[in-house]
């Protein structure tokens, strides 16, 4: 799904969402100061648990900043398995939901999403100063570097049947396949947004080029009535954008 169509989706979401009563959780939480942000504490980098036994990683800076900017203290529950955050939310053990958490249409129903603030769908990299492949469509003539039982993998066979000369090479990981470029296995790889900054920021000669070529947009989660808390957490997001704050935790725990 394209940035812009669920861009107009999640704006239809949150129209309707205003023409509802007041925002009971906004009202509590100028009570209180305090937002309440559930989050599963097992995937680095985004959330983790440190060996001190602190919780650290993008999405926990993130909610920080969120809650400084909201003037509000945010208290993690951080123990929650991914699969029970929405239950935490409609139980309302939490307030907002932060956690690497894919955008679901499917869940639109019931829950708000805020403005996407990462996509770690698959990007092509290639080695810094090659000429840039700006979209598979261009990928004829190329050793395609990617990792085997992904989605990167499905799509690159998909190409490969349409192409007359793209040849893919499948590896395990995303280290091993990015590693291939710099040894000259392949020309160009197809990997998750993640690894590829990860690797990039280790100061190898790779870079991401073209267009993204799958999206996998990140968004927090609230529960449909918290219409004022999504507003405010969105002009939160669209200010650390602005400001140059977001690059900065992308250059932080992903790089």
């Amino acid at each position: 799904m394209g940035h812009r169509v669920l861009a107009g989706m999640l704006a239809a979401v949150v129209l309707i969402a205003c023409s509802s009563s007041a925002d009971p959780t906004w009202q509590r939480l100028q009570q209180t100061g305090v937002l309440r942000v559930g989050m599963d504490a097992s995937f680095p980098p985004f959330e983790y648990v440190a060996a001190d036994g602190s919780l650290v990683g993008f999405d926990v800076e993130l909610a920080r900043e969120i809650g400084r900017r909201l003037d509000l203290e945010p208290r993690f529950v951080a123990n929650l398995p991914y699969d029970g955050l929405y239950d935490a939310l409609k139980a309302e053990r939490v307030d907002l939901v932060i956690s690497a958490l894919a955008v679901d249409p499917s869940r639109m129903g019931d829950y708000v999403y805020s403005h996407v603030y990462f996509d770690a769908g698959h990007v092509l990299v290639s080695r810094t100063g090659e000429r840039a492949v700006a979209s598979m469509n261009e990928l004829d003539g190329h050793r395609l570097a990617v990792v085997l039982g992904t989605e990167g993998d499905r799509i690159g066979r998909r190409w490969a049947r349409r192409l007359a000369d793209l040849v893919i090479v499948q590896y395990r990981t995303p280290d091993q396949a990015l590693s291939a470029i710099e040894q000259g296995e392949a020309e160009v790889a197809l990997v998750d947004h993640v690894s590829a900054l990860e690797v990039i920021g280790e100061g190898r000669d790779l870079t991401i080029v073209g267009e993204q070529v799958t999206e996998v947009p990140y968004a927090c989660a609230m529960r449909r009535e918290s219409v004022e808390l999504l507003k405010a957490v969105n002009r939160a997001l669209l200010a650390m954008e602005d400001d140059g704050t977001m690059d900065a935790l992308v250059a932080e725990w992903l790089r």
